[in-house]
């Protein structure tokens, strides 16, 4: 071997036309893996404080992470190889992040507290069409039970879910209408909102939302509602906040609720029951406690940890801070899959201070179109 021959480097073998179109396919999946990462990253942290942003803020954690794997192993097998690096983090976070912040896998290897004092239930009893039961919600052992879209008609109710209106409040929480002593109420209707509660309901109050501007035509308008309750617990008062936000998609969430919180702000009067079991209409202080929720859950038709939600329950934290662990969406619960499967989670709960939740769960109705919520609650001050 001559010293020229000694020296020069071998050349690498030259790829063909066709190894160089699968590397620019492995590229092209890496490339949309990462955009498809950034679209839901500017969905987390900008929110719904604009308009169009609202709509990145509704990409579910789990379809995204699904996504993402998928086309880090097609862009591996392309290459014949390994895909590059930044893609394996990017996806290695997303996935950690699911498993960590939002599943919280580690709660289902701890030992969880005692259950608290309070069970609350909330459920948006919707139905898809055709029979449903609220057998699972009956057999929850729950102390308060809230539930919203509570269908007027009481011979159309029947025949959906098979019970009557009547018994609703025997089957929720053991009572009948006539049990309760004079000066108590165990049952609340506001609008489409019926309250069972196993300790006295003291007060309440509520606020209207009006139609939402859609730039969608021919979209699906409405008002909300959030019902103000104070509730005589064993551990003191509970003060509970109801709520069922319009599901106009074209509307935007920040507009929504901030006018809900300014009406929620400008209610003046409450119902008190008196000691004849009456509901009687007094002034309503700027200070009064049941405007300082200690839960707020219900139907917010936007992701759960939306900016919107925040700044309309202040001064509250979400639920699954305190206990919870695995999936966390709602919507839509109903129907087979593909169709059933719920990955948006539109109804949920927020804590006050002067309370925590020990466990939360979910649990799923036959026939109706969202999951339901079970706190169970415990008082940290009084």
């Amino acid at each position: 071997m001559t010293k020229a021959e000694q020296t020069t480097p071998e050349r690498p073998p030259r790829r063909g036309p066709a190894r160089r179109a699968l590397n620019l396919l492995a590229c092209v999946c890496e490339g949309g893996l990462l955009l498809i990462l950034l679209a839901w990253l500017l969905g987390r942290v900008v929110s719904d404080r604009f308009l169009w942003t609202q709509y990145l803020g509704w990409m579910p954690t789990e379809p995204v992470v699904i996504a993402v794997l998928l086309l880090l192993l097609v862009a591996a097998l392309l290459r014949w190889g390994r895909p590059r690096v930044l893609p394996v983090v990017a996806a290695v976070l997303a996935l950690g992040w699911m498993l960590a912040a939002e599943w919280r896998v580690h709660r289902a290897v701890l030992p969880g507290p005692a259950r608290g004092p309070v069970r609350v239930a909330f459920m948006n009893i919707s139905h898809r069409g055709g029979d449903a039961s609220l057998d699972p919600l009956f057999n929850a052992g729950t102390d308060i039970v809230i539930m919203s879209n509570v269908h007027p008609q009481p011979i159309s109710f029947e025949r959906i879910y098979g019970v009557t209106h009547q018994s609703l409040m025997e089957r929720t929480i053991g009572r009948t209408p006539g049990e309760a002593p004079p000066g108590e109420a165990h049952m609340a209707r506001v609008g489409f909102f019926h309250v069972y509660s196993e300790h006295p309901i003291r007060r309440r109050a509520a606020a209207f939302l009006g139609e939402q501007e859609s730039w969608i035509e021919g979209d699906t308008r409405g008002g909300g509602t959030v019902v103000l309750l104070e509730i005589d617990t064993p551990g003191g008062p509970l003060v509970v906040w109801a709520v069922d936000m319009p599901s106009t998609l074209g509307a935007s969430r920040r507009a929504m609720f901030e006018q809900m919180r300014a009406k929620v702000d400008g209610v003046t009067r409450v119902l008190t029951i008196d000691a004849v079991g009456r509901w009687v209409a007094s002034e309503l202080d700027a200070r009064d406690p049941i405007r300082a929720p200690d839960l707020v859950v219900g139907d917010f038709n936007t992701p759960a940890y939306a900016w919107s939600v925040e700044r309309f329950a202040s001064g509250t934290r979400d639920a699954r801070a305190d206990a919870g662990w695995g999936p966390r969406g709602t919507f839509p619960a109903a129907g087979p899959f593909p169709g059933g499967i719920p990955l948006f989670p539109i109804d949920a709960g927020r804590l006050g201070d002067r309370v925590r939740a020990t466990h939360a769960s979910r649990l799923r109705c036959d026939g109706c179109r969202h999951m339901g919520l079970v706190y169970d609650l415990g008082f940290t001050r009084p």
